[in-house]
């Protein structure tokens, strides 16, 4: 099967078979996207055992609703993850917590340099829950699952313009709280 950056070059032909239920087209999606999706819940949950139940009911409704699905695949799997993504926290009635074990230099390439002896996952777990769920969000699609600014607006119902600022201001508060602890260098004055 042929693929590109993100995802399968033939995703279409794949769809209308999977429109028809056929299991080899559904297992294709599921195998192409479930560790997407699984990221996407990973990052949003306390543990691991929930981000696995929460990506197998993705995949659920996949099947059940795949055959009115119309649009863009990726955006409409990610709405279908937001949604059970906003019921989880409903029913546990608390705030997000985010689990970042491997995260390292894939958060802000480029933007700022720390000594992965200090900075821990759970450093980096606390300086993101300062961010919106919005930032949150383009900041984990962007850096974590390598997605460009045109596919993360899609996925969120936004312009790029919106995606950007997200960002930015994500960033920013970021970098704040790195100067704040000390653990940012500026890479133009090094």
């Amino acid at each position: 099967m042929e693929r590109h950056r993100k995802g399968i070059t033939n995703l279409e032909d794949i769809l209308q078979r999977a429109r028809r239920l056929d299991e080899s087209a559904l297992a294709t999606l599921a195998k192409e996207y479930y560790s997407t999706i699984f990221r996407y819940f990973y990052y949003r949950t306390k543990t691991r055992e929930d981000s696995e139940d929460l990506t197998a009911e993705v995949f659920l409704r996949v099947v059940s609703a795949i055959e009115s699905q119309k649009g863009n695949f990726l955006p409409w799997l990610f709405r279908i993850a937001k949604n059970l993504l906003t019921d989880y926290y409903r029913k546990r009635g608390r705030l997000r917590e985010i689990s970042l074990e491997e995260i390292g230099n894939k958060l802000l390439p480029g933007v700022h340099k720390y000594d992965k002896n200090i900075l821990q996952p759970e450093d980096i777990k606390k300086m993101l829950s300062f961010l919106t769920d919005e930032q949150r969000e383009v900041i984990t699609l962007k850096f974590l699952e390598d997605y460009s600014n045109e596919e993360i607006a899609q996925t969120m119902n936004k312009s790029v313009g919106a995606i950007k600022a997200l960002q930015f201001r994500g960033l920013s508060t970021l970098r704040a709280i790195l100067k704040k602890e000390g653990q940012y260098k500026n890479e133009k004055t090094n």
